[in-house]
């Protein structure tokens, strides 16, 4: 269900220490995070005949009631931190690490190939920002004219894909079925809000805190369907107590090697100074710079006839 394109996920909540997360347990199973993803605008298949349907997945583990119970418990009182939430602002650190073709020294941990830095805001139920702003490698900063940088905004109609290689900005428009839900049903529910009863029908879900964890809980998830394995290969959220606050995040590429990296910094939540900033949702387009609506066969199919015969 989502293309791997840039994204609408990684949106929501502060992961504040992922980095040295991230370099402290280099050697454990979860490793770290993919970069964000635009929701699809593929409408699902048809659900084939039962006998043709594939079985569905094995769990990874299994829970006792006890421990059912606990996590019930966290993803309850997720839900009801979640619902107090309608802005969010912050800035985020990232670490890439290609796993695939960096081989780490002994006693040593994996390198991140790329350290970018940027901006996420969010917004009730589906707006959005994300953008790169620097990117290193090899300690030198990388000119973000020089690469394919990540930037895109949603306004809850359309997501706005900001291309600086081809100065292009691409429009993606949300079907009506995914207006307001786009965030909802991204790869990364547990960031946006979802309600408890839907993220456990949607992973298998269980608690890992480390003995040596003080006021955290560690949630580690593996995807029951194919649009969302397609994403990732299992995922680590990382919360602080008491207070229900996002603390870091995990979570390893399909491949099962790659991994990245976020530690997100300067939160705010429900600015109350919101009015005097602006519309960072409003879409724009940079002089020179061209707006190209989606013409991908997906788009297309999405495309519905209105009544006054435009399109």
């Amino acid at each position: 269900m989502y293309p791997r394109i840039v994204a609408i996920v990684l949106l929501g909540f502060a992961l504040i220490s992922a980095a040295a997360f991230a370099q402290t347990h280099p050697q454990r199973g979860p490793d770290q995070p993919v970069r964000p993803r635009l929701p699809t605008l593929e409408r699902r298949a048809p659900r084939p005949p039962a006998a043709q349907r594939p079985a569905p997945p094995r769990p990874p583990f299994t829970l006792t009631p006890q421990q059912e119970a606990q996590v019930d418990r966290v993803l309850n009182l997720w839900e009801q931190r979640n619902r107090k939430i309608k802005t969010f602002d912050c800035r985020f650190k990232r670490w890439i690490y290609d796993a695939v073709f960096q081989t780490p020294q002994p006693n040593q941990p994996l390198q991140p190939k790329y350290i970018e830095s940027g901006v996420i805001k969010f917004a009730t139920p589906d707006r959005g920002l994300f953008r790169l702003e620097t990117t290193e490698k090899d300690g030198r900063e990388v000119p973000i004219e020089d690469h394919r940088a990540e930037h895109w905004i949603c306004d809850g109609k359309s997501i706005f894909e900001y291309d600086p290689l081809k100065k292009q900005v691409i429009e993606h428009k949300l079907p009506p079925e995914l207006q307001g839900k786009a965030i909802a049903n991204s790869p990364l529910p547990f960031m946006f809000g979802s309600e408890a009863k839907d993220l456990k029908q949607r992973y298998f879900i269980r608690i890992i805190t480390p003995r040596d964890a003080k006021n955290q809980i560690w949630l580690e998830a593996y995807p029951r369907f194919q649009q969302d394995a397609a994403n990732f290969h299992h995922a680590q959220f990382i919360i602080t107590m008491p207070g229900m606050s996002p603390f870091a995040l995990r979570l390893v590429e399909p491949n099962g090697k790659d991994y990245r990296a976020y530690q997100f910094d300067n939160i705010v939540v429900n600015d109350p100074l919101k009015f005097f900033k602006g519309n960072p949702f409003r879409p724009y387009r940079p002089q020179g710079w061209q707006l190209i609506p989606d013409e991908s066969p997906s788009a297309q199919a999405h495309r519905r006839p209105s009544t006054d015969g435009r399109r």
